[in-house]
This record gives C-alpha cells, sequence and structure tokens, in this order.
C-alpha cells in the first residue's frame, strides 16, 4: 500500500466553494486536486492501491481531514473541477455532523471519508500502524539511495508544511527523502514517488 499525507495550509474549509476560482477564494484547492488526481489515476485506469489523506487547515473550521481510498474510489475523474466537487460534497457532510460524529471517519461518497484530525495526530496514527514515514524534501537524502517500507509519504502544499511540523517530523524519527535539487510542485512529487517504486516493482498491499 501507498498513503501520501498532503498538509493544505490554506484550504478551504467549507463547502461553500467557487468551482470557478479553486485557486484564489478556496486557499489553492486547485492545488490539492491536481494532489489526488496524480496520486490515484493511470491512463484509463486507477491505482487501487493507494489511500491520499488531505488535511486542511484553511478558515473557517480547521483541521479537517479527507481520506481517498483508492479500490473504492467511483465516479471520480481526474480533472481539478470534478476533483473538487467530491471535496466539496466531502465537506458539506462534514459540516452536518455535530462534533461527537466528526471524531469518527465519516462516509461521503464512495471511497470518500471525513473526520476531525489534525496533521500530528494522522501522523502518530500511522506509527502506532506500523508504518514509516517519509517526508519529501529536497535537502533529504537522494531518494535513489534510500529503501522504502510500508510507507507514508508526507508532502507540503506551497507553503510547505512548516518549522514548527517539521521539528516534529524529525523528533518522531521521519527520513527526509530528496526527489530532486530542485523544488518541485507537491503533485509533481507524488508523480515521481510513483515512479520510483513502480520501477522497484513496489506493490506491497498488506
Amino acid at each position: 500500500m501507498r498513503e501520501f499525507i498532503f498538509k493544505a495550509n490554506k484550504t478551504i474549509t467549507s463547502s461553500d466553494i467557487n468551482l470557478k476560482d479553486l485557486p484564489g477564494s478556496c486557499g489553492r484547492l486547485d492545488l490539492l486536486c491536481r494532489c489526488v488526481s496524480d496520486a490515484f489515476f493511470l491512463s484509463h485506469d486507477i491505482r487501487r492501491d493507494v489511500v491520499f489523506y488531505a488535511v486542511l487547515y484553511g478558515q473557517p473550521n480547521p483541521p479537517v481531514c479527507i481520506k481517498f481510498v483508492g479500490n473504492e474510489l467511483k465516479k471520480v475523474s481526474p480533472d481539478e473541477r470534478n476533483i473538487a466537487i467530491f471535496i466539496k460534497k466531502a465537506l458539506k457532510k462534514f459540516e452536518e455532523l455535530d462534533e461527537e460524529d466528526r471524531k469518527y471517519w465519516n462516509l461521503s461518497t464512495p471511497g470518500i471519508y471525513v473526520k476531525r484530525l489534525g496533521f500530528r495526530d494522522l501522523i502518530l496514527e500511522k506509527l502506532r500502524e506500523g508504518k514509516n514515514i517519509y517526508y519529501l524534501h529536497r535537502d533529504g537524502e537522494d531518494v535513489e539511495n534510500v529503501d522504502i517500507e510500508n510507507p507514508v509519504f508526507v508532502i507540503g502544499d506551497h507553503i510547505g508544511i512548516g518549522e514548527d511540523d517539521e521539528k516534529f517530523l524529525d523528533e518522531i524519527g521521519a527520513k527526509k527523502v530528496s526527489l530532486s535539487p530542485l523544488e518541485l510542485h507537491a503533485n509533481h512529487c507524488i508523480t515521481i514517488i510513483h515512479n520510483v517504486l513502480d520501477k522497484r516493482g513496489f506493490n506491497n498491499t498488506e
């Protein structure tokens, strides 16, 4: 299984999403949508061994975590607007829940769940599951020299994940991994990681 955690620092946590202005009024929701697209979609197929988490910290009600499960997704297509519609539905579902129910994963549409869950709590949850945390960062160790097993890949948005959360990842022993000497878009990082694992024949479906 390949898992990704994307920290969306400014992405809106309200269902009041303007589908005509994903980059601006929605806090770079366009970038999140591209990450979802690159995490799952192949040419005429979908990656079923992928789970993608987006932790949203924008206004008005952060944090909100949306989980996408590849082998359950239905009717989602690769384009940004389509993915944004499903995110809008997930946030609408979240708004309809009371605070107690928000503590649990709630199904929005097939393969998409929503929960009140912060970035660090999600990381700790993955550690308890026995996963290894790999933080994708330009200044990390070259991915070609890194053994990858039971991976959860952490990715920041255009802002990054922030100094405090970088310190947290260091404290819990996350492995910092570099994909390029250049600053890459988050969705490009996902594509490159997939390519690295595909070439290695990585197919851990535990």
